[in-house]
């Protein structure tokens, strides 16, 4: 291009200025838009203060029922309601104590705590969510900063393609034709602009759920490193390992939840089992002239007898069983499907970084020849305006896609990362920073 631009003459110098410019080093990038999503996320503040709110009452079903204390004056005679006129009047303290069914009240406790270890996780995994969220939200706004870049930089192309040829027309070189189609394809590639502005202003609205007003500041719109993930990914074929995602967070809370409908069942079966109660008694009585007043002491067992089963144990049981059933199955399609979600992302992030090679070594190389050579023949008089402007916009276009390419990939890894559990805050750092 260089030697067509001087074949060219002084009127464009400017032509030389192409999309080679660095931009400003901005304020916030990925890492501290993370940070930020972090200190003003309540959803994973207020799932673990559930998930303690859970493992408190564990700790409260696991224990038995606290014992009554009885205290009352039996046989007392109306007509004196004296205490030493009736042999059987008495003063009389007592406490029971009911025990619990079976081991029910231990098989409460560990419900309890299965269900605390569930939402524990669960906002381990929201955790996940909130940086694949997050890290969605600032690659797409990131890819729309770039591209509006890339077409601002060629903008600027076009504007001293435009003064050329009004400069040309003046010394009556081409037609006015000529002038007019310069600055129509000017016109287009600023409607365009507008178009990418529209556009980056409805991702900054999407990120600034997670950052607030701080997503409408100057960003940095390169991609993170990422390259422990870059270097798995390049070593990896399809499909993948299960076993890689049996170890995530929303793995662990299905888990968690199908082993607290295991304890349900053994809850439903300790139903067969009758409870108990014991009632000790004390009665304290005065001398009389019909007795010596010795004291009385009782000692009371009472249990239920489970007798009727069929509408109401056998139906508990069987409704424990099929919610655990349920629960398994559920596990199993959690698997499933975030085991094809990560197949589906390393797929297409492998399709995308070999596509973005070819065009970094192959592609975006020969846009420019093209473009160059028919500016060549534009400045020789062997090639119109139209072919000019064509091979400028499909360079245009070949950069925007190897653009679009990139940040794709690093979309694909922000999934990735988010199916293999990497870098999240842990559960007590999400509550310590929403504090």
């Amino acid at each position: 291009m260089g030697y067509a631009l001087r074949a060219l003459g002084p009127l464009v110098p400017a032509l030389l200025i192409c999309a080679f410019a660095l931009p400003a080093r901005a304020q916030l990038n990925l890492e501290s838009a993370l940070q930020l999503a972090r200190e003003q996320d309540p959803q994973t503040a207020a799932a673990i203060a559930a998930a303690k709110a859970t493992a408190e009452d564990a700790v409260a079903d696991g224990q038995w029922e606290d014992p009554r204390l009885k205290l009352g004056i039996a046989n007392l005679p109306t007509d004196t309601f004296a205490f030493d006129d009736q042999p059987m009047t008495q003063k009389v303290i007592g406490i029971s104590q009911k025990l619990p069914r079976g081991d029910s009240a231990g098989l409460a406790g560990a419900r309890g705590a299965h269900v605390a270890e569930a939402g524990f996780a669960s906002a381990g995994d929201m955790a996940l969510l909130l940086e694949r969220d997050v890290g969605l939200a600032f690659l797409s706004l990131s890819e729309q900063l770039r591209v509006r870049e890339l077409l601002t930089e060629n903008r600027r192309w076009m504007q001293e393609l435009v003064g050329y040829n009004r400069a040309r027309l003046a010394s009556a070189q081409i037609q006015s034709q000529q002038l007019l189609q310069s600055q129509l394809a000017l016109a287009r590639l600023d409607d365009r602009i507008a178009q990418i502005d529209g556009e980056i202003s409805r991702a900054r609205g999407e990120l600034s759920r997670w950052i607030g007003g701080a997503a409408w500041q100057a960003l940095n719109p390169e991609p993170p490193a990422w390259r422990d993930t870059r270097e798995w990914l390049s070593a990896q074929t399809l499909p993948v390992p299960l076993a890689l995602i049996e170890q995530h967070p929303a793995v662990a809370a299905s888990n968690a939840r199908v082993a607290a409908e295991r304890m349900n069942v053994a809850l439903a079966q300790q139903a067969y089992k009758p409870q108990f109660g014991v009632d000790l008694s004390y009665g304290q009585r005065e001398r009389t002239p019909m007795s010596d007043g010795s004291d009385f002491a009782s000692v009371t067992v009472t249990f239920d007898l489970p007798l009727f089963r069929q509408n109401r144990q056998d139906r508990r049981l069987a409704a424990s069983h099929a919610r655990e059933s349920a629960g398994m199955l559920q596990r199993q399609n959690l698997l499933q499907q975030m085991h094809a979600e990560l197949n589906g992302a390393v797929a297409m992030a492998q399709n995308l970084d070999r596509r973005r090679r070819e065009y970094r070594e192959e592609l975006l190389a020969q846009a420019e020849a093209t473009a160059d050579a028919v500016l060549k023949g534009y400045a020789a008089n062997t090639a119109d305006l139209d072919a000019v402007i064509a091979a400028r916009m499909d360079a245009i276009e070949a950069q925007i896609s190897a653009a679009r390419l990139t940040y794709g990939y690093f979309r694909a890894l922000a999934r990735i990362r988010y199916l293999r559990a990497l870098d999240a805050p842990s559960p007590g750092d999400a509550v310590g920073n929403f504090k």
